[in-house]
């Protein structure tokens, strides 16, 4: 079953997002981190994320804005590593705080801080 959720959620981010170029992230990665840690969210997004944009390119190449692509195709490649570099290092770090919720146990960590902090700062205002 869970397999078909996820498949089902990349399958209709990938759909939704073709038109409006993002957004993909935003709805899958939720799903993802709802059966995996955080940090295999992350990385199952990404590989879904980079199999999207192969199948995009091959599709559409032919109709891309490249002085786009360049201008934020390259920066964003270049931060791949770096990011991946200090999730895989957040991740090992020991929870900041652990606390019960409704009799659920559970923890606030630096990389769960961090994903919290960012992403609302990406979004436009």
């Amino acid at each position: 079953m869970m397999t078909f959720v996820i498949l089902g959620a990349a399958f209709l981010a990938a759909v939704l997002t073709l038109f409006s170029g993002f957004g993909l992230g935003t709805i899958l990665m939720p799903v993802v981190a709802i059966f995996f840690p955080l940090a295999v969210a992350v990385a199952m997004t990404a590989l879904v994320h980079l199999l999207n944009n192969l199948l995009k390119l091959a599709l559409l190449w032919r109709n891309a804005n490249w002085p786009v692509v360049w201008r934020f195709g390259i920066p964003g490649l270049s931060a791949t590593v770096p990011g991946a570099w200090l999730l895989t290092h957040l991740s090992a770090l020991p929870a900041l705080e652990a606390y019960k919720f409704m009799g659920m146990e559970a923890a606030i960590t630096a990389v769960k801080l961090t994903v919290g902090l960012g992403f609302p700062a990406l979004v436009p205002k």
